[in-house]
This record gives structure tokens, C-alpha cells and sequence, in this order.
């Protein structure tokens, strides 16, 4: 399996399974949906993604393509209500934009990533898409980014970079090995991502903050320490920056969201602390991190996204010492594919079962998650 975020440009040809036309429905209760589901068949994420829809049930139209003139060819456009969008596999947002006037029958929308910064803005500007359900594949990639949460924390308290060093050196250095038992681990943001880390930190015995924007939300008892950005604004994550040990920030990206992470919070870290990103790069203000690293005022940090990707040769992130850096793999595993496309058929699922009344989770598009 190969990068679940390239930069996909090859467009393909429409693809159909179909069974026979139906007539147009009242609502997503009676029968089975037909799907227009944007991705690029030449990339190898799309062809990958193609094998996999002889899973969808038999009854089930799919048409498939990454360009209008794709679905446009498809004398079933008309028909479609749902689509199904795959930034992995080099899908083209803009493509629901000029397919949207002819799919005027459209229930549901499905990204099948977590983030949805890309879908967005596209979904903004068109007519009536506030009235259709959006949902993602939230909590599909938790498990392997909490994992890697625990793997850059220990990265750090287990000095890996100095024994390495030492093994280079062949020096001897019997140093007082650290311990995340009894540290604290500050969370900005607490979605699932968040929460599946927490829970194994607290197997590790380390004591939970976490930045939350609203009270009343799942997932507050996983927490030794909640704090409200709707009561105290910037000072309560800024409380959380300076009690804890190990920052994870797995903000998505929003207008809102745009630098969270800046100089005023590196500021407020301890002198030991690390900072972890794996939600956005867009969260973090990277010459603020850089001047830190530098000068030694946070003991690391550890990046997975970045504002620009691919990250630039000339970026100065590459020279930082204090750093450990992965290009946005972080989820990238075996399991990747088959944790989004059983995310899809899960919803997919329960779209069509008898007494459909909502999904159980759908993106707050005014917030952006």
C-alpha cells in the first residue's frame, strides 16, 4: 500500500456496476443508493480502492471517476444520492462542484478520510449542501496515531537520539533512563484521535489534560484535568501547554484552528516538554517551533503534518536537531484501506437498513469537524 495524501493528477474513466435503473426516491429508506465516488483509478491508492467494490452489495449502482466529463458520461448521474469522496486516492474536490447540478437527488455525502479541510470549501459555495449530511471516517486512524503519539513521547524520555549516538561513538554512558509513569500528557483537541492516545497513556500511568472547546462532550472521564477554551479562551490552553510534560495537538484544519499552536503556548511549555502534531499542519506555526527547538527553550518535538506538503528541501525544519520528523505516515499503515472502506460500509450499512433515521455522527461543517 502506498501514500494515503499524493498528489494525484491522472483522471480516469467512469466505472459502473449496475443493476438495473430505479425510480427516483422519497428518501434513502427505500432500496439501495447509487454512488458517484470521486478517485483517480490511474493512481495506485485508486486502483487499490476499485478492487474493493465488488464489496459493496450487488444491488448497489457505482459509478466512478475523477472529472465531470468522467460522470457525465453516465446516464445515471442524474440518479445519484451519495457521494463518496477519496483525497487518498488522488480524488478531485472541485469535481463535486461540477457534477452538484446534475445530482439533484443527493442524501449524503462521505469522506473517506478523517479530515475533511479539503471538502469543505468546496461544499460551502454550492447550493443546498448545508442541508446534506456529511460524514467522515472519524476514528478510523486513531488506533495507529495514538501509537504513534506513545512512540515519539518515548522517543524523547528514553533519550533514543543520545544511546544511538553513543552506539556510534562506542561510549559507555550509563545515564538515568526517564519514565513516562507520573507525567502529564496535555491534549489540544479531544476527538477520538485525542482519546484513543489517552487511553493508552493511562496505561503507562500518566496523568490526562485536555483542551476541549464545549462541556458536556464523550470522552471527559478519560480526562484527569478538563479545560474549556469556551470559558477561559486562550489562558486555558495555555494552562494546558504549561502543566504538561508532552503536548499532543490533533486539531483539524480550520479557520479557527489556524496557528493554535504558536509562540505564546511554546512559550508557556516547560523547558523539558515536547510537543507532538499529527492533526493538521496548518494548527502549528512552524517559525515559532523552529525558534524554540533552537534555542533549547522545549526539549523536542515530534511533527507528522506540516503547513506545505511534501515539506520543502529548504525548509529549516530538516536542520533542527530537537526534532523528530515523519512525512505524514504517521496513519500509513497495512491496515489504512481497510480501516477507511470499512468506516464506509459501516454508514453505508446503516443508510440502508429499514427505520433509517440519521447518522450517529456527521461533521459539524461550521466547525470544520
Amino acid at each position: 500500500f502506498v501514500d494515503p495524501h499524493p498528489v494525484c493528477s491522472q483522471d480516469c474513466s467512469a466505472h459502473a456496476r449496475i443493476s438495473g435503473i430505479r425510480p427516483r426516491r422519497a428518501s434513502p429508506l427505500e432500496g439501495m443508493p447509487i454512488l458517484a465516488l470521486i478517485a483517480d483509478r490511474g493512481c495506485a491508492n485508486g486502483k487499490a480502492l476499485e478492487a474493493l467494490l465488488p464489496e459493496i452489495p450487488d444491488s448497489t449502482t457505482v459509478l466512478l471517476g475523477n472529472s465531470a466529463e468522467d460522470f457525465k458520461a453516465s446516464p445515471q448521474l442524474a440518479e445519484v444520492d451519495v457521494i463518496v469522496f477519496a483525497v487518498f486516492a488522488g480524488g478531485n474536490p472541485a469535481v463535486i462542484a461540477e457534477i452538484w447540478p446534475m445530482c439533484t437527488k443527493v442524501r449524503w455525502i462521505h469522506s473517506m478520510s478523517a479530515g475533511v479541510d479539503t471538502l469543505l470549501p468546496v461544499l460551502a459555495a454550492l447550493p443546498s449542501s448545508a442541508e446534506v449530511p456529511l460524514t467522515n471516517a472519524k476514528g478510523a486512524f486513531s488506533r495507529s496515531l495514538a501509537e504513534y503519539c506513545l512512540c515519539a513521547m518515548l522517543h524523547f524520555n528514553k533519550q533514543v537520539p543520545k544511546l544511538q549516538a553513543n552506539r556510534v561513538s562506542r561510549t559507555w554512558d550509563k545515564f538515568t533512563m526517564g519514565e513516562l509513569h507520573g507525567q502529564t500528557v496535555g491534549f489540544v483537541g479531544f476527538g477520538d484521535i485525542a482519546q484513543t492516545t489517552a487511553r493508552l497513556c493511562r496505561a503507562f500511568g500518566m496523568r490526562i489534560v485536555a483542551l476541549r472547546n464545549t462541556r458536556g462532550r464523550p470522552g471527559d472521564e478519560l480526562a484527569d484535568e478538563v479545560q474549556y477554551s469556551c470559558d477561559d479562551g486562550a489562558d486555558a490552553k495555555l494552562r494546558v501547554f504549561g502543566a504538561a510534560d508532552y503536548v499532543v495537538c490533533s486539531l483539524p484544519g480550520t479557520p479557527g484552528t489556524y496557528h493554535a499552536c504558536g509562540a505564546a503556548e511554546f512559550a508557556a511549555m516547560k523547558a523539558s516538554g515536547v510537543f507532538v502534531s499529527i492533526g493538521r499542519g496548518s494548527c502549528v506555526d512552524e517559525a515559532a517551533l523552529i525558534e524554540v527547538l533552537r534555542s533549547g527553550k522545549i526539549a523536542g518535538a515530534a511533527l507528522d503534518v506540516f503547513e506545505k506538503e511534501p515539506l520543502p528541501p529548504e525548509s529549516p525544519l530538516w536542520d533542527c536537531d530537537r526534532l523528530l520528523l515523519s512525512p505524514h505516515n504517521a496513519d500509513l499503515t497495512e491496515t489504512y484501506m481497510a480501516m477507511a472502506w470499512g468506516s464506509f460500509l459501516e454508514k453505508l450499512a446503516a443508510y440502508t437498513s429499514p427505520g433509517f433515521s440519521g447518522f450517529s455522527s456527521v461533521v459539524d461543517k461550521a466547525k470544520g469537524y
